[in-house]
């Protein structure tokens, strides 16, 4: 996984190609984005993969949200959308008549991963998904789970599977994702006989919506203690509240509102930016293969709130897997760190493609940000003066704490030198980000890091940048016109320096104005003033030396 650029299959491009041609309301472009959409569909009947099946679907939804453009004379897509829906339609019935049951050897053969890579998928892996497909159909699904079950891993591929999970020392992967958990079933095993050897020895974690075949499941993993959660909806609320008082259990619920809290699946509006539903970083693995997940934001871009990057042998490096408060506290705006072949963490240099994406997306919204996760305008304000004075003040805790951290139990002369090298680093990137000088400095290498990310990404991205464009709109409207005649001559160091209840708007200005080509020389020369670099160490954004002129 070099940084930077990622391939993505051609659904995916032909997708938001359709998307851009709608926003754009350019028919023959939309229509012929169309027209190759059913034709990549039609080629890979009768078994589509579950990843392409769930983009065809997410085009069949986007295309009833915009069908009165692409119905009309001028579009002319009445038929072939017919198609589509009959081709989805014919696969269900194909797939959910044939279910089959995955071997380990097949499975393996499928992934076609060198052992260092399958070691580090399963020791990174965030979910583990047993069966493709699923028995409910939710309407606000944020995984775009299939309907009607396609696939199980077998039993011994699933103890396999999880084998090599504790082999790794991963303990906590969720035995779900595109589908229900207590769905999995490999004749008379079920997976409370998969959990039973090993439910003291790991704390998997479970989300169902009780299937009605589940129900015996279900009540045997809750007698045997086994942690799990249930989705509650107003489609199975009083099938629960029936099984709690028939069983006298009492089930840990999540859901359970009226009002879900991130519109998804065949809720997608595909016009608005809505919060991430995914909150980890790290591998997944389904029946189908292997993927990296990255959060973002759930948007026409990504409808799931993620996104899933094949693993193949051209993968180099994993993220390193964080759950929980870990994935909370992990600025999406920063460089991964990831593990190569060499299992030794490193952060890459530069940003992937759909960090970019949600850089473009982030108006500094609150809404946007799930609860303990830093957004980008909350980050800014660390070179806030008042940031700077409070952390000199801490300072003696600070140094406290790296003493606990690097040698809780010992002495400084009991570290090696590397050990003591980096002990020492970073007590001088603190008391460095003291100096105001430095978190001036500072900041504006960040300011000019995410400029050059944004300038370099849209630079041939023509289809997603019409996308993002048409979701930032109003916000690059509002920023042009309070900033863009009277500032047009101004240095943008200048600009962002002046005014820090401001520093935010202005930076958002510059990002948007990228997307709709305006302002590029001068975000150019400030970039070439100012190159930039994250040091992993000091956990900020410093000068690239290697790069200044």
């Amino acid at each position: 996984m070099p940084y930077g650029k990622h391939h993505e299959i051609p659904l995916e491009t032909l997708k938001n190609r359709f998307l851009a041609a709608i926003y754009q309301q350019d028919a023959q472009k939309a229509r012929t984005a169309f027209l190759m959409i059913l034709d990549a569909a039609q080629q890979s009947l009768p078994e589509p993969e579950e990843t392409r099946e769930k983009l065809l679907r997410q085009i069949q939804t986007a295309f009833l949200r915009f069908k009165h453009f692409l119905l009309s004379p001028q579009v002319g897509l009445t038929t072939p959308f017919q198609a589509l829906k009959t081709l989805l339609a014919d696969v269900v019935k194909f797939r959910c008549h044939a279910v089959y049951h995955v071997s380990y050897t097949d499975w393996q053969a499928r992934a076609d991963l060198m052992p260092w890579q399958m070691d580090l998928l399963f020791k990174n892996a965030i979910t583990v998904q047993l069966t493709s497909g699923c028995s409910h159909f939710c309407r606000r699904c944020n995984e775009w789970a299939l309907p009607g079950i396609r696939s199980h891993f077998s039993h011994d591929a699933a103890a396999q599977i999880i084998e090599q999970l504790l082999l790794q020392r991963n303990t906590d992967p969720a035995l779900y994702g595109a589908s229900d958990p207590l769905d999995w079933q490999d004749g008379a095993h079920t997976l409370a006989d998969l959990l039973a050897p090993v439910e003291s020895a790991a704390c998997f974690s479970l989300l169902t919506k009780v299937p009605r075949a589940g129900q015996k499941v279900l009540q045997t993993l809750v007698h045997r203690n086994i942690a799990l959660s249930v989705s509650v909806t107003d489609a199975n609320r009083d099938r629960i509240t029936a099984l709690e008082k028939q069983t006298g259990i009492k089930l840990s619920k999540q859901h359970d509102s009226d009002d879900l809290l991130i519109p998804a699946g065949l809720d997608e509006d595909f016009t608005t930016v809505k919060s991430s539903i995914t909150d980890a970083y790290g591998t997944e693995i389904t029946p189908e293969g292997a993927f990296i997940i990255i959060p973002t934001f759930t948007c026409a871009l990504h409808p799931m709130g993620h996104k899933k990057l094949p693993v193949t042998r051209k993968t180099m490096a994993f993220p390193v897997k964080k759950i929980g408060r870990q994935a909370l506290l992990k600025d999406y705006f920063k460089p991964l760190e990831v593990v190569g072949e060499t299992n030794t963490p490193f952060h890459l240099s530069g940003l992937l493609d759909v960090q970019v994406e949600t850089l473009l997306l982030d108006n500094g919204s609150m809404d946007l940000s799930p609860p303990g996760m830093r957004n980008l305008k909350e980050y800014f304000t660390i070179f806030q003066e008042s940031a700077r004075v409070q952390r000199k003040q801490i300072t003696r805790s600070i140094v406290q704490r790296l003493k606990k951290q690097f040698f809780p139990h010992g002495r400084y002369h009991n570290l090696t030198h590397e050990q003591q090298r980096l002990y020492r680093q970073k007590i001088g990137a603190h008391l460095d980000f003291c100096n105001k000088t430095i978190v001036e400095q500072s900041r504006t290498c960040a300011v000019s890091f995410f400029l050059q990310a944004a300038r370099d990404f849209l630079a041939d991205q023509e289809d997603k940048k019409t996308i993002i464009a048409h979701l930032i709109k109003p916000e690059a409207d509002r920023l042009e016109n309070r900033y863009g005649r009277k500032n047009r001559k101004t240095d943008i160091q200048h600009l962002l320096s002046h005014d820090i209840n401001e520093f935010f708007d202005r930076f958002r200005f510059y990002v948007t104005a990228l997307v709709f080509d305006r302002h590029t020389r001068a975000v150019t020369r400030f970039i070439q003033a100012h190159p930039a670099a994250y040091d992993p160490v000091a956990d900020r954004f410093v000068k690239d030396k290697e790069n200044m002129v």
